[in-house]
């Protein structure tokens, strides 16, 4: 739901105009600095959303590094070492690279695997249903989010309380 179906259009013109009022107070330098501030927020926010594609970056940039180098060279006879390591480097970044991702997607599909051996019934639906979006990747509601949350600290109990069990579990077998 949107705040603005909260408020009332009285109480959003006079907080815009108190917004403006505050903004025609500021300085040049003040707006300047807060105009600023604000691009230095949206940087870090798409530096924090693209963290895994850096890897992909990373690689494409040293291709494109390779080929201007490439480029400027007229007499490649010479410089036939120097390209046998690039090429060398550059296949070892990617081949890392993908096996990375193998391991990855092998993890997950055991975990996965695992999943499925839950019973039903050990989770509700709707946590199940939240459960099913995290695990393959589709679009989650603040509904799923909430569930998913719920059960975090579910977990965080139950394993706490598995910890007292063991304790429990090495009295009754020493003594």
């Amino acid at each position: 739901m949107s705040i603005d179906k909260w408020l009332s259009e009285k109480d959003t013109k006079e907080e815009r105009m108190k917004r403006e009022a505050a903004f025609k107070r500021l300085s040049k330098d003040e707006v300047e600095d807060l105009k600023k501030q604000k691009i230095r927020d949206m940087v870090k926010k798409e530096s924090q959303k693209s963290g895994e594609v850096l890897e992909e970056d990373k690689i494409l940039n040293k291709v494109l590094e390779f080929k201007e180098w490439l480029n400027k060279r007229t007499y490649l006879k010479g410089d036939i070492d120097k390209i046998e390591t690039w090429i060398r480097n550059l296949s070892s970044t990617v081949n890392s690279v993908i096996v990375q991702e193998s391991i990855k997607s092998d993890e997950k599909r055991e975990i996965i695997k695992k999943y499925k051996e839950i019973p039903p019934k050990l989770l509700d639906e709707k946590t199940r249903i939240a459960l099913n979006k995290k695990i393959y990747g589709t679009k989650r509601t603040n509904s799923d989010n909430y569930y998913l949350r719920k059960l975090k600290s579910l977990i965080q109990e139950k394993l706490k309380e598995g910890e007292y069990y063991e304790i429990l579990d090495k009295i009754i077998k020493k003594f």
